[in-house]
């Protein structure tokens, strides 16, 4: 690539990618505040520092005021601690020389002061990963820097037994320089546990956050060459402080107040991305379990159709030749057979019940659960009487709905069976402000203990032979209510009957 082609490339990169103004404008910005210094060094070190004591500021507000459903304690930790941070920093724009706002102060106490700060941020920064699976006490740790802030400030400013930082004519002390040293490297530090926990940042906060680290250890060691308050190393450090600052504006402020769920609610997305991923998974693993059933099932019914219709020709042909025990045999070999292809046509109708696209459509359920109980009305002996209410509308798929009203309503045909005068309901009531349809009848009930299996495959709470059946019916009605975004439940008592509802929400769901 020649140099045209490289200058083409920039431009374009800058220009296009929206990158050149916000550039142009920072630039702009250090240039006036340069141009400050030539005015008065106290205006350009009360502009820097107002602008790291603003940004401080506005990091804790965001944290802390969203404390109550923030996913990320790094983040509170880090608010709290900038706070404090920004508070010593204030202190310290004060007593910088010059203002005369503390009498009888010189260099050394500014400088006290900054380092105070800058081990407090440091030493916050190395701290805060620790939190990230850990809980944290918001009040407890506010609590905690407001007693270290305030012991630091009266070990200056009243005990004088914080080391000397500053000998004016002399310059930096032996300390001052080494706690520079100690900082860049706890800052170091800060950075390597940052980058060893990076999943639980978003790519851009994490790389924002990295940089302003880099750029406060640049800040730091431009801290140990000046020997005097206004010198040209102490501006340059300034200068650092204010991209370092402005670094962490950019990952917490800015992303924070137009990107909250890259920032704030960043553990909420992850985990939703998981669960859909997961349920993604689990809806092909579901789906291949059906299509499996299905196979394995419709395989079946033809051996069972042979082991049934063999056994009944073995009765009618031959049932005179065999004694009671070997007619009881094939009798049972029989009942048998019609139980497994009973349960297999059961089986064969929960997994059709999540195949295909479901039509919704208004459908009277009033005409329909007439319908299935006359189909249900070749007993002539058995006295039933069935209430069905009129006109009771409902929305979703008619075919779906049809089985759902079968199962309940032979249910309820089954467990009145022992009933002199047996009583079967259908109608609606109004349930949570919506709909909620029902079958009610007056047979053996159930034990509410136990009214968590009910729905269960395969999950029975009365006698096989009493009443028959495979115990996949309300299962059955389960996942088409459910693959309809309502839900089904069941009130009863032991001999006094039991009611099944179920809602029908209007609204489609996502398997429509």
């Amino acid at each position: 690539m020649n140099t045209n082609q490289l200058v083409k490339s920039l431009r374009s990169h800058l220009f296009q990618n929206g990158r050149f103004v916000p550039i142009l404008a920072g630039g702009l910005v250090l240039f006036g505040l340069y141009l400050t210094t030539f005015y008065h060094f106290l205006l350009f070190h009360t502009l820097a520092e107002i602008f790291s004591i603003i940004v401080a500021c506005a990091i804790f507000m965001i944290a802390w005021n969203s404390r109550q459903f923030l996913q990320n304690n790094y983040l509170l930790f880090i608010g709290i601690a900038y706070l404090f941070v920004g508070g010593l920093d204030l202190i310290h724009t004060l007593a910088y020389k010059g203002m005369n706002i503390f009498r009888g102060y010189e260099t050394n106490l500014p400088t006290q002061l900054w380092i105070v700060a800058r081990y407090m941020e440091s030493l916050s920064l190395f701290v805060a990963p620790f939190f990230f699976k850990r809980k944290l006490k918001p009040t407890l740790i506010f609590l905690a820097y407001a007693v270290t802030t305030l012991l630091l400030l009266v070990s200056i400013f009243y005990w004088n037994i914080f080391p000397v930082c500053f000998i004016e004519g002399t310059g930096l002390t032996p300390f001052k320089k080494m706690s520079e040293y100690i900082i860049s490297t706890v800052l170091l530090a800060s950075m390597f546990l940052l980058l060893k926990n990076r999943r639980e940042f978003d790519k851009r906060v994490l790389q924002w956050v990295v940089w302003s680290i880099i750029t406060t250890i640049f800040s730091e060691l431009s801290f140990t060459f000046y020997i005097h308050a206004y010198g040209f190393s102490n501006m340059v450090g300034h200068f650092l402080k204010i991209v370092s600052f402005y670094l962490i504006y950019k990952a917490i402020i800015q992303t924070g107040l137009t990107k909250p769920y890259d920032l704030l609610f960043r553990n909420l997305k992850q985990r939703e991305e998981t669960l859909r991923d997961r349920t993604a998974q689990l809806e092909d693993v579901n789906k291949e379990l059906e299509a499996f059933s299905y196979s394995v099932s419709h395989d079946l019914r033809g051996p069972l159709r042979n082991i049934d219709g063999f056994s009944q020709i073995l009765l009618e042909d031959y049932g005179n030749k065999l004694d009671g025990e070997g007619r009881e045999a094939l009798q049972r070999i029989r009942n048998g057979a019609q139980r497994m292809a009973q349960l297999i046509d059961d089986l064969l109708k929960l997994s059709r019940v999540t195949r295909g696209e479901m039509q919704r459509e208004t459908m009277d359920l009033s005409a329909m659960a007439k319908e299935i109980v006359e189909e249900f009305q070749v007993e002539p002996e058995r006295g039933v009487e069935c209430k069905v209410a009129e006109g009771v509308i409902g929305n979703g798929d008619g075919r779906l709905i049809r089985v759902v009203l079968e199962n309940l309503l032979g249910n309820a045909w089954k467990f009145t069976s022992k009933q002199r005068q047996a009583i079967i309901e259908f109608g609606i009531i109004q349930h949570d402000g919506q709909a909620a349809y029902f079958v009610r009848d007056n047979g053996v009930g159930f034990d509410m203990a136990y009214s968590d299996k009910l729905f269960g495959a395969f999950q029975r709470l009365h006698g096989m032979k009493e009443f028959p059946g495979t115990g996949i019916g309300l299962a059955t009605v389960q996942r088409i209510i459910h693959r309809h975004g309502g839900k089904v439940w069941a009130e009863g008592s032991v001999g006094q009957g039991a009611t099944f509802y179920f809602t029908l929400p209007l609204r489609r769901t996502n398997n429509v």
